[in-house]
C-alpha cells in the first residue's frame, strides 16, 4: 500500500486506546472508526476525534471497522490481542499493528497469514490522569517508541511515532518483555514504592493528603536529578554512606509498624549497594551491608 494518508481505526478503548487515537487525529491522521466492548467510551472517544477529523463511527463489530479502514490498531489487553487477530478477517496489504510493551509481532501472525503487514507501536509512557484530548499529544513529547514492522509500515510507524513529538526506537521480539519490565519497574511499581511510602506516614497518623505533600517533592527532584546527572550520581540514602546502624534502625522500625514492607525495603537496599560501590564506598562497609541485609531478623 501506497497512501500516505491511510485511514485507521482502534480496536478496544483503554487509556492507550484513548490517547493515541486522540493524539493522531489532532496531527491529521484520519481516524475514522473506533470498536470496544464498551460502546458507551468508544461513543465518547468518537466524539473527541472527531472534532479532529471529518468523521468518526463507532462499530459495534470488530469485524466491520476492520473490513473499512486501511490500518487498524489493537489496542485490547495484551491477553486478548492473538485472540482479536484470530477471529477476524484481514485484506492483503492491510495495516495490523498491536500496541503491547512485551508482545512480540507474532501475536500478530493470523492476520500475516492473510497477506495483512503487522507492526508493533507502544509508547514508552503512562497515561494515567490525563485530563483531556489535548493533554494526550502533551504527555507522548520525548517518549520513547518501540517500533517493529513489516512492509509499508516500516516507514508509516517510525514516522508517526515522531509526528507524535516521540522517538522511534527497535527493540527485538527476544528483549520486548524486558524492555517492557523495566517500563513497569520505572512507573508502575514506583508507583507502588510510593504507596509503601505513604503507608508508613499513614502509620505515623498522617493522612493520605498530607504524606503525599511530604513525600512528591523529594520524588521530583530526585527524577530532576536522574534526568540531568544520571542515576547512579542522584543515589543518595544510608546505603550510599555505608551508614549500616540507621538502616538496621530503619528495618527494626518498619519490623513494628509496617512489617509487609521489609522484604521491599531490603531488596532494594540490596540492589543499591552495586551503586554505592561504584560510587567509592568502602568494601568494609559493603560487607557490613550485606550481612546485616542478608541476616536480618526482626
Amino acid at each position: 500500500m501506497n497512501d500516505p494518508d491511510p485511514s485507521i481505526g482502534f480496536i478496544g478503548i483503554g487509556l492507550l486506546g484513548k490517547a493515541l487515537a486522540t493524539a493522531m487525529a489532532q496531527q491529521g491522521y484520519r481516524v475514522l472508526g473506533v470498536q470496544s466492548r464498551r460502546i458507551d467510551s468508544a461513543r465518547e472517544l468518537a466524539r473527541q476525534v472527531a472534532g479532529q477529523v471529518d468523521d468518526c463511527l463507532v462499530y459495534r463489530q470488530a469485524q466491520d471497522l476492520a473490513d473499512t479502514v486501511d490500518l487498524v490498531f489493537i489496542t485490547t489487553p495484551d491477553s486478548v490481542i492473538g485472540q482479536v487477530a484470530g477471529q477476524l478477517r484481514w485484506r492483503r496489504d492491510q495495516g495490523v499493528v498491536h500496541c503491547s510493551g512485551a508482545a512480540a509481532l507474532e501475536v500478530l501472525s493470523p492476520a500475516s497469514a492473510e497477506g495483512a503487514v503487522t507492526g508493533a507501536f507502544h509508547p514508552c509512557q503512562t497515561f494515567a490522569g490525563l485530563d483531556g484530548p489535548e493533554s494526550a499529544l502533551r504527555r507522548l513529547e520525548g517518549v520513547a517508541f518501540a517500533v517493529a514492522a513489516q512492509g509499508w509500515l516500516k516507514d508509516f510507524l517510525p514516522e508517526l511515532a515522531r509526528k507524535l513529538g516521540g522517538a522511534p526506537i527497535s527493540i527485538s521480539d527476544a528483549d520486548r518483555p524486558l524492555y517492557h519490565a523495566a517500563s513497569v519497574l520505572a512507573c508502575g511499581y514506583m508507583a507502588a514504592l510510593l504507596q509503601g511510602a505513604v503507608d508508613i506516614w499513614a502509620g505515623m497518623g498522617f493522612t493520605q493528603e498530607q504524606a503525599l505533600a511530604a513525600i512528591y517533592p523529594l520524588s521530583r527532584a530526585t527524577l530532576e536529578n536522574v534526568a540531568k546527572n544520571g542515576v547512579a550520581a542522584s543515589a543518595t540514602g544510608p546505603v550510599m554512606r555505608a551508614d549500616s546502624g540507621t538502616v538496621e534502625e530503619h528495618l527494626r522500625a518498619l519490623s513494628r509498624s509496617n512489617p509487609c514492607l521489609i522484604p521491599v525495603y531490603r531488596a532494594l537496599a540490596q540492589a543499591s549497594l552495586p551503586i554505592a560501590e561504584g560510587r567509592g564506598v568502602s568494601q568494609q562497609g559493603l560487607d557490613e551491608l550485606r550481612a546485616l541485609l542478608g541476616g536480618f531478623t526482626p
